[in-house]
C-alpha cells in the first residue's frame, strides 16, 4: 500500500512546477537508464535506511537555508542524490539522505533535487530487487535502535525517518577529527553509531550532556577497542584520567604540585558561568573542593612563594570576567584572599577579563599577573598587575603596564610564563603567538621577541603551557582549537636564535575543541610517574595525560 500511495505522490507531484531543469538533466521517468541525470521532487524519493542523525540534519539545514536560490541549486548538483529505479518505478536513494531531509526542513520552497540513476531494477521482483540492494550494499536494514528491519518496514518518504542519536553522535565525532571519513567504506558512520550505543548514553534534549557524551565518544574512538571500526585514528591520545564534569562549562586548568607529597597533587579548573564556580579535582579526577559564587571565571594560573601575612603560600587567581576583577585563593585550602577589589582595566566591560598568568620574578620574588581582556587595542592589549600583602593579610594590586600588539582578530585570551628564562606568550587567536621579556624592568620589555605559529592551524590559537627542564630546554605547547591538537615548539628556540620557535612535534588528543591546558614535568606518584598534562574538553571535563604520551617516540626520553 505505501508503494501504491508513493507512486501516486510520485505523479501527483511531477505536475508541480520546480527549478528550471539545469542542462543534462531530465525530469524523472521510471524508464530512466543508468548514468541518466534527472531532476526530481524530494518527497518523492524512497529512502534505503529506517533511520539518520538529527544533529547532522540540523546542521545541514542551517547551510541551506544561509544559500539563496542560485547558490542552493549548485549546490545540490554537486551533491545530486544517486538513486535506483525499483519495482513499480520507484525511485530509492542510495545516499544523501541527511543532505535531502535538510531540504525538507529548510526555508526554501522549492524541493526539487538532482539525483543520477545507479541502475533502473524495477522489472524484479520486490525479493529480487532487495537481494541485489543489499548486495551492492545500497540498503542498510536498521532501525534506530540498532535492531534489524524488513525492506517492507522501511519509510516511505524521508520524513518518516527515525532519529538515531547514535548515528547523529558518531557524525559530530567524525566531524570533531576523531576517525577519518573514508569515501570508499559504506555506512562507516553506522558503524561507528553500532560501537557507541553499547557505551554512551545521554539526554540527547540535553546540549551540554552530548557535549559530555562527545567527550567521551572521543576519548573511546582513540582507544584499541575501536581499532577494528574503518577510519580509526591510531595516533589519537586518549587521556589517562577524565575528570568528574562540572555544572556548566569547562575553560581552563591549572595544576598545584603538593611540595609534601607530590602525588596528593590537585588540579584547579574553571566553571565558566554566570552561576560560575572553581573546580578543585585529584589526580583521579575526582571533584574534592568547590568554590561557588563567582560570576564567569574564565582562566586560573597558580603560583607558589607568594608572600603574605608573614609566609610564602601558593595562591591561585582566576579571573571573574563579568565582576572585571581578580580573585585570588590560598592553596590547597581555597581562602579568599582578596577584599573583591581587584578590578582591571579600569572596569571597562569591553576588556573583560578572560586570560590570566602569573610570574614570580626570580631576582626579588615580586608576583605579578598578566591580564588579557575580551578586547584591546592595538597597542597595549595585556596588562601586568603586581600583587603584594597590603598589611592585613589581603593582596592588593598595582597597574605596571600595560603592552603587547594585537591583530585585532577575536581576543587574546591564553597567556602563559617561563619564569626561569624570564618570558611571557600569548595567543592572538588568529593570528599566531607573541612573545614578550616577563620582566617590566627589562631593557626590551616592551619589544615583540618573537610571533610565531602563524601558519598550519585550523582555527583559534588558544592554550599554552610550558614544559621545562632545568637546562632551560622544553616545550612551548600551543592549542590548535578547531583540529583537536596540541602543536609543540622548543622552548629554547632554535640554535643560537633562542627566539625562533619552530614547530617540532603536533599531538591528536580525544580532547575536544581544547581552550585552556598546563603542563609540569613533575612525577607525580604512579599515575603520571613523568609528569602531567592536562587539558579542558568540551563535555564540562578536563583530561590527564601522562606527559610519555605527549613526548611519544619522537621526543627526549622523559626525565624519571
Amino acid at each position: 500500500m505505501k508503494r501504491l500511495l508513493s507512486a501516486f505522490l510520485l505523479c501527483a507531484l511531477g505536475c508541480i512546477d520546480t527549478r528550471a531543469a539545469a542542462p543534462g538533466y531530465v525530469p524523472f521517468r521510471a524508464d530512466l537508464t543508468a548514468g541518466a541525470a534527472c531532476t526530481i521532487d524530494a518527497r518523492a524519493l524512497h529512502p534505503t535506511q529506517a533511520a539518520l542523525g538529527w544533529r547532522e540534519v540540523l546542521f545541514k539545514r542551517a547551510k541551506l537555508d544561509a544559500k539563496d536560490a542560485a547558490a542552493l541549486a549548485a549546490y545540490l548538483q554537486d551533491k545530486d542524490v544517486p538513486i535506483v529505479i525499483g519495482p513499480g518505478g520507484v525511485p530509492f536513494m542510495a545516499d544523501g539522505h541527511h543532505t535531502i531531509r535538510a531540504l525538507l526542513e529548510s526555508q526554501h520552497a522549492d524541493k526539487t533535487v538532482y539525483a543520477h540513476v545507479f541502475a533502473n531494477w524495477s522489472a524484479l521482483a520486490p525479493a529480487a530487487f532487495w537481494a541485489r540492494m543489499q548486495a551492492s550494499n545500497y540498503t542498510y536494514l536498521k532501525d534506530a535502535a540498532g535492531r534489524p528491519v524488513a525492506p517492507d518496514k522501511l519509510p516511505a518518504t524521508l520524513l518518516e525517518m527515525q532519529r538515531d542519536p547514535w548515528r547523529g553522535l558518531a557524525w559530530a565525532l567524525m566531524d570533531a577529527g576523531a576517525f577519518t571519513e573514508l569515501k570508499g567504506v559504506f555506512f562507516q558512520e553506522f558503524l561507528w553509531a553500532d560501537f557507541l550505543r553499547e557505551r554512551v548514553q545521554w539526554n540527547d534534549a540535553d546540549e551540554v550532556d552530548f557535549q559530555r557524551a562527545l567527550a567521551e565518544a572521543r576519548r573511546l574512538a582513540a582507544t584499541p577497542a575501536a581499532a577494528a571500526l574503518p577510519g580509526w585514528k591510531a595516533g589519537v591520545l586518549s587521556p589517562r584520567v577524565v575528570t568528574e564534569p562540572v555544572q556548566h562549562d569547562t575553560d581552563d586548568p591549572a595544576i598545584w604540585i603538593n611540595p609534601a607529597d607530590p602525588a596528593q597533587s590537585l588540579i584547579v579548573g574553571t566553571d565558566k558561568d554566570t552561576d560560575g564556580a572553581l573546580y578543585v579535582f585529584d589526580l583521579h579526577g575526582k571533584i574534592v573542593r568547590r568554590v561557588p559564587g563567582l560570576k564567569r571565571p574564565n582562566n586560573v594560573d597558580i603560583a607558589d612563594g607568594f608572600r603574605l601575612g608573614g609566609r610564602d603560600v601558593a595562591i591561585a587567581v582566576t579571573t571573574e570576567r563579568e565582576e572585571k576583577r581578580l580573585r585570588i585563593f590560598t592553596l590547597p585550602e581555597m581562602t579568599c584572599v582578596d577584599k573583591g577589589d581587584l578590578v582591571v582595566f579600569d572596569g571597562d566591560p569591553r576588556r573583560a577579563p578572560m586570560g590570566i598568568a602569573l610570574y614570580r620574578r626570580p631576582r626579588d620574588g615580586a608576583m605579578f599577573a598578566f591580564v588579557g581582556g575580551k578586547s584591546g587595542p592595538a597597542q597595549g592589549y595585556i596588562g601586568q598587575y603586581r600583587l603584594e600583602d597590603d598589611g592585613s593579610g589581603h593582596v592588593k594590586m598595582t597597574l605596571v603596564r600595560q603592552f603587547g600588539a594585537y591583530s585585532g582578530k577575536k581576543e587574546i585570551e591564553a597567556i602563559a610564563v617561563d619564569a626561569e628564562l624570564g618570558y611571557v606568550y600569548y595567543s592572538d587567536e588568529q593570528f599566531g603567538v607573541r612573545k614578550y621579556a616577563a620582566d617590566p624592568d627589562a631593557p626590551d620589555a616592551g619589544r615583540e621577541l618573537a610571533c610565531f605559529a602563524k601558519s598550519g592551524f585550523a582555527g583559534d590559537h588558544e592554550g599554552i603551557s610550558i614544559w621545562k627542564r632545568p637546562d632551560g630546554t622544553g616545550y612551548v605547547i600551543v592549542s590548535d582549537q578547531q583540529a583537536n591538537k596540541f602543536w609543540l615548539f622548543p622552548r629554547e628556540g632554535a640554535p643560537g636564535h633562542p627566539h625562533e620557535h619552530r614547530a617540532v612535534k603536533i599531538v591528536d588528543v580525544a580532547a575536544i575543541e581544547s581552550d585552556g591546558s598546563d603542563v609540569t614535568a613533575q612525577p607525580l606518584g604512579e599515575l603520571f610517574p613523568h609528569g602531567l598534562f592536562v587539558a579542558m574538553s568540551n563535555g564540562r571535563v578536563f583530561h590527564y595525560y601522562g606527559w610519555e604520551q605527549i613526548a611519544g617516540a619522537d621526543l627526549p626520553a622523559p626525565a624519571k
